[in-house]
C-alpha cells in the first residue's frame, strides 16, 4: 500500500520516570521526618463539650473541654495553624450532664452558626463520635445558650 499514511502498530512508548535530582526522594523525605517530628495534637474523645475562642491578629485561642467521666481540660491554641493543646485541669462548677441538659433545653442540635468575627467563639458537642458545633462572633452569642454558657464559666476552668 503505497499511500498509507498510517503507522504501523508497534510497542509501546515505555511511559517517561524523571529521575529525582540529588537531594530528593526518599532519602530526603526520611531526613525531613526525622528532622522536623510532628508536634503533639490534642486528641478528639468520642463524647465532649468544648468552649473555645479564637482569631484576631495571631489566629490563637483558648478554651475549655468537659468529659462525661468529670474531667476537664484547658484548651490552647498559640497562633493560627498550631495544634491545639489540653492540658488537665481540675473543674468547679455544674457538671457535664447538668451542662449537657441546658445544651438539650436550649435545642443546641439545631442551632445554626452566625457569620464569624475577628474574634470568633465555638461551643461544639461531641456524643459517639458525631458533633455539632455553633459558632458567633465574640460578645454576641446566642441567647439560648446563655445558661449552659454561664455553667462553663468563660473565666473559669
Amino acid at each position: 500500500m503505497a499511500g498509507d499514511s498510517r503507522q504501523r502498530p508497534g510497542p509501546a512508548a515505555a511511559p517517561y520516570r524523571r529521575r529525582p535530582r540529588r537531594g530528593q526522594g526518599p532519602a530526603r523525605a526520611l531526613l525531613l521526618a526525622l528532622l522536623l517530628p510532628a508536634a503533639p495534637a490534642a486528641a478528639q474523645p468520642a463524647d465532649a463539650i468544648d468552649r473555645f475562642c479564637g482569631g484576631g491578629v495571631t489566629g490563637g485561642g483558648s478554651g475549655l473541654r468537659l468529659l462525661p467521666d468529670g474531667s476537664a481540660f484547658a484548651l490552647r491554641r498559640a497562633r493560627a495553624g498550631a495544634p491545639l493543646e489540653a492540658v488537665p485541669v481540675p473543674r468547679q462548677g455544674p457538671s457535664y450532664a447538668e451542662i449537657l441538659a441546658l445544651l438539650e433545653a436550649a435545642g443546641f442540635e439545631r442551632l445554626a452558626s452566625a457569620p464569624p468575627g475577628n474574634l470568633t467563639c465555638s461551643l461544639t458537642l461531641r456524643r459517639e463520635g458525631q458533633g455539632h458545633s455553633v459558632t458567633w462572633p465574640a460578645g454576641a452569642p446566642p441567647a439560648s445558650l446563655a445558661p449552659a454558657l454561664a455553667a462553663l464559666g468563660a473565666d473559669r476552668p
